[in-house]
């Protein structure tokens, strides 16, 4: 665990080493999603990322133990400023593309010259960013329920609710709690969630790393202010997998499936069940699709 200087900005991450034999195994670089920690990646994505290649985690701007770019919280917010469709009132203090450098740094600070990519949700949209604006260093993206380069989310109303609460200081450390697994809820489609004293305990030791609302809604504005990035997308190389739940009510499949239409050779494979919630058994479910993908991205680099 340790923190890289960028920008006049802190961020934290972490690195899990390779514990396979194959030297020539392309690290990994896991990009979070909006208001996320680092340390709410599920384990046996990590583990089974680390059995064969390094993984590297972290905290982007203004989530957990990275530096903030404004207030924690906000007490003037309220769930209506939450970004939506229409234009932001004002500049956001930064854009999707200024946390794609943020990831670009990271990957120089450990002297990383080529990766692949994670990015869940909004980190899938950063991973996009990246690859376009340094094809070189980006091996390979997996987008896991990331969108196609929309202005914006097609929510469904209950999940958006959840969404715009996010944004809102809640003082009460007991209410952080219930807002948090009540969202967990929403989110997770017809899946099965962990026994809620695991993901209580989960909900307590994320929001004593971190409790950052205001952050949530800067970072939310950062992907409003991105606007359409669909013609970017024609400009990626990278081999492209997405993946994505059927029963996502953040980013619906449709705009998921977009993605074919702009990028190169772009597979996209759906989870009949799945929602918006990266769990352990959806982790291991795509984890040997993963590797699999991953292992005919270096084949075609080395020329195999």
């Amino acid at each position: 665990m340790s923190l890289i200087e960028t920008g006049g900005l802190s961020l934290w991450f972490d690195a899990f080493p390779s514990q396979g034999t194959d030297s020539n195994a392309l690290p990994v670089l896991l990009i979070q999603g909006l208001g996320m920690q680092a340390t709410e990646w599920p384990d046996p994505l990590i583990d089974g990322i680390a059995a064969t290649r390094r993984a590297i985690v972290f905290d982007n701007r203004d989530a957990g133990l990275s530096s903030l770019c404004g207030p924690a919280s906000d007490p003037a917010l309220r769930p209506e400023d939450f970004p939506g469709w229409h234009e932001l009132p004002q500049p956001p203090a930064y854009d999707l593309a200024a946390m794609a450098a943020d990831a670009l740094a990271l990957l120089d600070a450990c002297a990383i010259p080529r990766a692949h990519l994670i990015g869940y949700s909004m980190g899938g949209m950063i991973a996009q960013i990246l690859a376009v604006q340094a094809p070189d260093r980006v091996a390979s993206i997996v987008g896991l329920m990331t969108s196609a380069g929309q202005p914006w989310l097609a929510m469904q109303e209950n999940a958006e609710a959840h969404m715009r609460r996010s944004i809102v200081h809640a003082p009460d450390p007991e209410q952080q709690i219930r807002q948090m697994l009540a969202a967990e809820t929403a989110y997770a489609g017809n899946l099965p969630l962990p026994d809620i004293h695991l993901r209580r305990a989960a909900a307590i030791a994320s929001l004593e790393r971190a409790y950052r609302p205001a952050g949530i809604w800067r970072q939310a504005c950062a992907m409003r202010a991105g606007g359409d990035r669909q013609s970017i997308l024609h400009c990626m190389t990278a081999p492209y997998l997405g993946i994505h739940g059927a029963r996502d009510p953040v980013i619906s499949l449709s705009q998921a499936m977009a993605i074919t239409e702009f990028i190169p050779n772009a597979r996209l494979h759906v989870l009949p069940e799945a929602g918006h919630l990266p769990t352990d058994e959806l982790a291991r479910a795509v984890m040997p699709m993963i590797v699999t993908f991953w292992a005919a991205a270096e084949a075609v680099v080395i020329g195999v």
